[in-house]
């Protein structure tokens, strides 16, 4: 097996940065965090956008401690899918990023009719959604024509910020699929799909390959701290969706999974897209997965409406609370949890998600004394439905049926969710609430530092460093 490695994994969140420091000892992969602190989105006149010189900050901070513990051999970075930046021909930035949680996208999508939503779901293998960056791009051409008339290179999340610490721009292909400009079939950009939505094909930049170094951290950052030797920048699956489901504990090439975030990504890794009417009724996506392999994939809500009830609680209840403590407000239900559409676009970005919740639970009276206890208990039972409805679709769609389905990231912690979809399921229920992102994106890095070893040497990696759980269907 290869030699001990240190490696600096970014994984940036919707609500959390984190800069993690992975040891491969030659066998496994052992994770710490090196720092962590919160991110947001700022709203400035009537759009939301990322702070992206503050999380650039945070990355130069992040290397300088990791490097003061250990001698760093590369560093990588995973990060939400479909935001961007736009940059002018001398590489100027022309805005910070804009969320996805503004409306620009939908006010595009909404123009659409199903068939052209379909016209371009074939041309890609991506399913048209208001979140996908081509609705952004051309939602900016109309809104904002000075910056778009100016732009000449874009640059994804990660994409960005490997540029700012390396000064090579490429178009990492897990995050490039999110923009719904890629074929997924060619791994090119679809030049009928740019030219149907009036977006110039030119903006894309060179598609990285997995396992490979983008370029060093500039010399001018390493002097900043001190740091003598050179550290490069491995071009990693950096949608954390695609490290994620690299980072799953399992040595099959194909598996089942829902990978749980802000967002639940509900799908199984295959080897090829697949194009049917099935895909297509199931509302699934082929996205880019690691090393050239396909996800396809529902993308749900996931975590976001429990991150945000858990806020509001604390703040009707005044006192901060546990996630244990929260959990616990589902289990004092004494009723039948409600079941209603975790997707539906009430639940997208309200101004108070626990009344929005409840408007849909009781129709009747919806301006009513909210009840935390069944709106927590109805919101795990309906994410539960949700993973489960996105799991048969992914059946029907591959012809495939698993033993096993794996449930990794945050969301993974939530026993009440995991045990019922073993039993609305009937399949075993395999969780891992550690490190897969960072896991995953630790593995490609050793792909680049460590090239003599195999996709099979890097699954076997990824198994030995994690450890699961397991909840089985109950039979009633």
């Amino acid at each position: 097996m290869a030699e001990c490695k240190n490696m600096l994994a970014f994984d940036f969140g919707n609500s959390t940065l984190r800069a993690i420091l992975c040891r491969f000892d030659g066998e496994k992969i052992v994770s710490e965090v090196v720092l962590s602190e919160s991110n947001e989105m700022l709203k400035i006149d009537d759009y939301f956008y990322w702070d992206l010189l503050r999380i650039f900050s945070f990355m130069k901070r992040s290397v300088e401690k990791a490097a003061g513990e250990v001698r760093l051999d590369s560093v990588g970075i995973c990060t939400w899918g479909v935001d961007f930046m736009l940059f002018d021909e001398k590489n100027h930035m022309l805005s910070n990023a804009l969320s996805y949680r503004n409306s620009i996208g939908a006010e595009i999508i909404e123009k659409q009719t199903e068939e052209e939503k379909k016209e371009m779901f074939r041309r890609t293998g991506i399913l048209s959604d208001k979140i996908n960056s081509i609705y952004m791009l051309k939602g900016i051409g109309e809104k904002m024509p000075s910056i778009a008339s100016a732009a000449k290179k874009l640059l994804m999340i990660p994409d960005i910020l490997t540029y700012f610490m390396t000064g090579v721009m490429e178009n990492e292909p897990s995050e490039l699929s999110t923009t719904q400009a890629l074929d997924v079939s060619t791994m090119s950009i679809s030049r009928e799909q740019c030219e149907f939505m009036g977006i110039d094909p030119e903006l894309f930049q060179k598609i990285g390959e997995h396992g490979k170094a983008i370029g060093n951290i500039k010399r001018e950052i390493l002097d900043e701290m001190k740091i003598d030797y050179d550290i490069p920048f491995i071009c990693t699956p950096s949608h954390d969706t695609a490290s994620a489901v690299f980072g799953i504990p399992c040595e099959d090439e194909e598996y089942f999974f829902v990978s749980s975030g802000t967002w639940a990504l509900i799908g199984a890794q295959i080897e090829k897209p697949v194009l049917t009417e099935e895909v297509i009724e199931g509302k699934l996506t082929n996205e880019v997965g690691a090393f050239g392999k396909i996800t396809l994939l529902k993308n749900s809500i996931g975590m976001f409406i429990t991150q945000r009830l858990k806020a509001e609680y604390q703040r009707d209840i005044q006192q901060n609370i546990s996630w244990n403590e929260f959990t616990d407000l589902a289990r004092g239900f004494g009723g039948k949890a409600g079941i209603f559409d975790v997707n539906h676009e009430d639940f997208f970005n309200p101004v108070h998600m626990g009344h929005a919740i409840h408007k849909h639970l009781h129709p009747e009276d919806p301006e009513g004394k909210l009840n935390w206890n069944e709106i927590v208990a109805s919101v795990f039972a309906s994410m539960a439905e949700s993973y489960c409805v996105g799991l048969r679709a992914v059946m029907k769609a591959t012809g495939k049926e698993p033993d096993v389905v794996y449930v990794v990231g945050g969301g993974s912690k939530n026993a009440i969710i995991n045990q019922s979809c073993a039993d609305s399921l009937g399949k075993k229920i395999v969780t891992c609430d550690m490190e897969c992102s960072c896991i995953g994106d630790a593995a490609a890095q050793l792909a680049g530092v460590c090239p003599e070893l195999s996709y099979r040497d890097l699954r076997k990696i990824i198994v030995a460093s994690l450890k699961t759980n397991v909840y089985n269907p109950i039979v009633k």
